[in-house]
């Protein structure tokens, strides 16, 4: 089965509405690609071919761009690596300069990136009132969508 690679980019404003959605053409690596990549093939696709187009397609300059893969924080230095936790957070907790934990949802939420304290405070005012999560499930909705064809 030939597995398809394809990556999208949605930027939303603060009330979650979408401002620039763009996204790759699927990428179907043929065999000889696969022999001569071997297990770097699928970092390559996503970080090489995927991950630094978009950034240079994108037209806006949001104050963060969130990612779910952590292969690609090394991409670019605005790339943000979110994921939910399900523990109990009741204020912000900073490990290191660039991982810190804040309250989300009543959980906390995991942040690693390059963020000045600046930028953490900015936010933690965003995840009081947006649920930042929620745009990667509009993404994966709109990519299954491209990639079907319809």
């Amino acid at each position: 089965m030939n597995q398809k690679f394809i990556g999208g980019l949605l930027v939303v404003d603060e009330r979650g509405i979408p401002m620039e959605f763009k996204y790759t053409d699927p990428i179907i690596p043929n065999e000889l690609q696969k022999i001569l990549y071997g297990g770097s093939l699928e970092v390559y696709l996503k970080s090489e071919l995927i991950a630094k187009t978009l950034m240079k397609k994108m037209e806006k300059n949001p104050d963060f761009i969130f990612i779910r893969d952590p292969e690609l924080l090394e991409v670019d230095p605005r790339l943000i690596l979110i994921s939910e936790k399900k523990e109990r957070l009741e204020k912000p907790l900073r490990i290191s300069e660039e991982e810190a934990f804040l309250p989300f949802r009543g959980n906390a939420i995991r942040i690693v990136g390059k963020l000045s304290d600046e930028q953490l405070e900015k936010l933690m005012n965003l995840l009081e009132n947006f649920d930042v999560l929620e745009p990667f499930q509009r993404l994966d909705k709109a990519l299954d969508y491209v990639c079907s064809g319809e």
